[in-house]
């Protein structure tokens, strides 16, 4: 019997595989695809402080970033720029693959072509039911820890719901014309309720997408015949791969015998869409969580319960904050973004702002800044939300 069964064998699965053989117990990864490191629609980019505090190779780092340009939807821009590496941006194929082999050589072991259709929790363990190439084998387990990407059908039927709020994405790998920095797009039209994107990653490329509530494909493909006309990009036969991305975390995460961890619970910040670096914290307290409750013998939703507190303890006023401020954000017409990015241009709030160090992963430290820098009272005013007084 495995201690654990991890179903994904993404970068969250591979990292809570790695900390539970690293502390010695059996743990076998089910990954539904034939490879590791699928092309997904990610755009990779990374904090500093994600790749300081899990010791990620350089080896995956396609390019560092200091420095990005926000246009409004008029094409006004404004350019951040900061004299240290702020965030990388990574292979992130490769980026996988390397967190599988470093789970692989500390004991896990990897079985692909392996789609889990069910788990079942038993007195003593779960029953996994695994389809191997349209043969269903059984596998049992003590335990089980769900990082199976945004809303996976197992999630649901293991009891733990599905995805409240979420958004779709739509990506694609071009050819550019002397992008060198990231340029992020707020535009109603082009991305409704979200924003666009161009990050450069190796010479003469770059990946151009964005994110919406409804036709992502749609938009993109009109965004990318316009970046064409401008001559930012030359289009050509290229995949466009989408994806979904939960902006709100499940309601439950834990049961008898089972966690859910990363896109699989909703851990992404609903600011960006970024899964990575919540996803991978969120991982340690679940392997955490997991090896307590193995040492104890003792696998019961209520001992679990804690892996939730501790993740929300670590996470969640950012989640809560940059929901609210993601829902602000869609109710903006493109004439008031214009008016609030010209306004904090000729203010120079982004230059007070950057004098002090501001996070590239946590947002609430911002979201205060830019509240006393004044611009909530002019968005209150277009939303007309109530403000405070004296």
């Amino acid at each position: 019997m495995l201690d654990v069964a991890v179903i994904g064998g993404g970068p969250i699965g591979s990292r809570v595989a790695f900390k539970l053989a690293v502390s010695g117990y059996r743990v076998t990864v089910f990954e539904r695809r034939s490879t590791i490191g699928e092309k997904l629609c990610c755009t990779g980019i990374i904090s500093q402080e994600c790749i300081s505090n899990f010791n990620i190779s350089r080896d995956v780092i396609l390019r560092e970033v200091n420095s990005a340009k926000l246009f409004s939807p008029s094409g006004e821009f404004i350019r951040i720029d900061r004299p240290e590496i702020r965030a990388c941006i990574i292979d992130r194929p490769v980026f996988d693959r390397t967190m599988a082999a470093e789970a692989q050589t500390h004991g896990a072991e990897y079985q692909l072509n392996s789609e889990v259709e069910d788990i079942i929790v038993e007195n003593d363990g779960v029953r996994i039911d695994v389809n191997l190439k349209g043969r269903v084998r059984q596998w049992r387990a003590r335990s089980a820890v769900l990082a199976t990407g945004f809303n996976a059908p197992l999630v649901k039927r293991s009891g733990f719901g599905q995805p409240v709020d979420y958004v779709a994405g739509a990506q694609v790998d071009v050819q550019n014309n002397g992008i060198e920095e990231i340029e992020v797009y707020f535009n109603q039209r082009r991305a409704p309720g979200f924003f666009a994107w161009l990050v450069p990653t190796t010479e003469g490329r770059c990946l151009v997408g964005l994110m919406s509530r409804d036709s992502p494909g749609k938009h993109l493909r009109d965004w990318l015949n316009q970046l064409e006309r401008q001559g930012k990009i030359a289009i050509q036969e290229s995949m466009t791969h989408f994806g979904g991305i939960p902006i709100r975390p499940l309601r439950s995460t834990f049961a008898d015998r089972m966690l859910v961890v990363g896109d699989a619970a909703g851990q992404v910040k609903p600011t960006t869409g970024g899964g990575i670096y919540f996803g991978m914290l969120c991982a340690d307290i679940a392997a955490d969580t997991m090896h307590a409750a193995l040492q104890k013998d003792d696998l019961s939703a209520e001992r679990l319960s804690g892996y939730k507190r501790n993740w929300e303890k670590r996470i969640g006023p950012e989640l809560r904050g940059g929901y609210l401020a993601r829902k602000l954000y869609e109710r903006l017409s493109d004439n008031q973004i214009d008016s609030l990015i010209s306004r904090a241009k000729t203010t120079g709030v982004i230059d007070s702002l950057m004098k002090d160090d501001v996070s590239f992963d946590w947002h609430g430290s911002l979201v205060l800044k830019v509240l006393k820098a004044g611009l909530i009272s002019q968005a209150s005013r277009f939303l007309r939300l109530p403000t405070r007084k004296g």
